[in-house]
């Protein structure tokens, strides 16, 4: 696909291809990115039509079933797979506890499992049955291609607090697990580094494609879900023009308009 190769060849800073990683994936050429990060769909255990949210300010608790599929055996297996055919350095896949194991053993057989992370979730939603604790966090799980790895965080602790609607008065949240800025500012800062290509095959909302521009960074996003895509290229060519989606949408003008969106 020619955007995704203007990507590759450094003649664009970003695309997000609408359509299904199964059929986009494999048009990509052997080692050609340097990271992948994603949030794939969570495990069965979250896919309840019971499930229920507390609105932390409000405090009404209304039922909330995710609207999307949950993550298939196939899909980890086909990502695992493509992962360790297409990634030079990182690969971060965000993952529920009953999930990591898993995701280690689709991705193991091409890239190094080096360890599981811990985002930790201050402000978490509380188990509103009562009968047992909540979950206040998610994990990441990372692996590396074969040779030696570099980050940028030196000999700090994989574990990385932000609360689950950080920055949300600036960004508005439209995905229902979208993930905080601050979060992926943070891991893209520490695993990437400025010009590198990042892949994320599960795009969502493009929250991991705002961190790469912001940074300096290139993208390429997929997408199956033609709502999220959307929203996700509407969201990218904000922070193009130095904008939040918020101010992009009312109208809010940037110096880039006058010069012309780099």
């Amino acid at each position: 696909m020619s955007a995704i190769q203007d990507v590759l060849d450094g003649r664009a800073r970003w695309c997000v291809v609408e359509g299904h990683n199964r059929e986009v994936l494999p048009t990509l050429p052997d080692k050609s990115v340097a990271h992948v990060i994603t949030d794939p769909p969570y495990e069965t255990e979250s896919h309840v039509k019971g499930r229920r949210i507390m609105n932390p300010r409000t405090k009404e608790v209304r039922q909330a079933a995710l609207s999307f599929a949950q993550i298939d055996e196939p899909t980890r297996e086909f990502i695992g797979t493509e992962a360790g055919r297409l990634v030079l350095r990182w690969c971060l896949v965000f993952a529920q506890l009953e999930g990591a194991m898993r995701w280690r053993e689709a991705i193991e057989p091409g890239l190094r499992y080096v360890r599981t992370l811990v985002w930790t979730k201050p402000n978490a939603q509380p188990q509103l049955t009562g009968d047992r604790p909540g979950v206040g966090y998610e994990c990441i799980v990372v692996s590396h291609g074969f040779g030696r790895s570099h980050w940028n965080g030196g000999g700090r602790r994989g574990v990385f607090e932000h609360c689950v609607d950080a920055n949300f008065s600036r960004e508005i949240r439209e995905h229902e697990t979208q993930k905080p800025l601050p979060l992926m500012l943070e891991l893209v800062e520490l695993f990437t580094d400025e010009g590198d290509v990042v892949l994320d095959p599960f795009c969502g909302s493009g929250t991991t494609g705002v961190a790469c521009l912001r940074l300096g960074r290139r993208f390429i996003g997929i997408e199956r879900e033609p709502k999220w895509a959307t929203l996700s290229k509407e969201r990218l060519e904000a922070e193009t023009r130095g904008l939040s989606l918020r101010d992009a949408r009312s109208g809010q003008t940037s110096i880039f308009d006058a010069l012309g969106a780099p």
